[in-house]
């Protein structure tokens, strides 16, 4: 389930307050791809790389003090507290897919969901944890300044999304870049 919440710092805690629930793809209500619309100019066009820092893009759009979260497992079977903000977005949009990659904070991961709101709460800089990784593709693509396609993610499955901690990250980075430089 994905999320808008309100977002106020206080000192060195930040409160999250439930919104509305939302949609972060897809082309009609999605905030990924509304966000990336705002920016396109008409020489937008793929093979197109960008990038949508999720709070100054909301709030070029006014809503100043917002932001998106996913909850990672809202239906788990054993009661699991799982909320990741999203920070930034980048992606390569080409030959009518999109590939992602999400850069997150882990407000709470794996919880006890007893312990704690998931509609109201507060988060000290220990408590998160920071910086994670998440990527996934979308059908859809951007041409001549505009979105087309659905921009929504292909069907369950377990190959969708994968989260990367730094080291990981770093890793699998390193590796392609291998393959990348012994294939040029």
């Amino acid at each position: 389930m994905y999320a808008l919440y309100d977002k106020t710092q206080n000192n060195s805690e930040t409160r999250y307050r439930f919104r509305e629930v939302a949609s972060l793809f897809g082309c009609n209500e999605g905030y990924v791809p509304w966000l990336l619309s705002k920016q396109l100019t008409a020489e937008s066009s793929e093979p197109l790389s960008w990038h949508v820092n999720i709070q100054s893009s909301l709030e070029a759009v006014g809503q100043q003090h917002q932001t998106l979260v996913i909850d990672l497992k809202p239906n788990s079977k054993e009661p699991s507290l799982s909320l990741y903000e999203v920070l930034n977005v980048w992606g390569y949009s080409s030959s009518g897919w999109t590939p992602i990659l999400f850069h997150l904070s882990g407000l709470f991961i794996d919880d006890d969901p007893k312990r704690f709101d998931k509609n109201d709460f507060v988060r000290s800089p220990a408590d998160v944890d920071h910086p994670i990784f998440s990527m996934m593709y979308l059908r859809g693509t951007v041409k001549s300044g505009r979105l087309e396609g659905r921009w929504t993610p292909p069907g369950p499955s377990p190959t969708n999304s994968v989260l990367l901690w730094p080291e990981a990250f770093e890793y699998f980075w390193q590796q392609a870049k291998k393959v990348m430089d012994s294939a040029a």
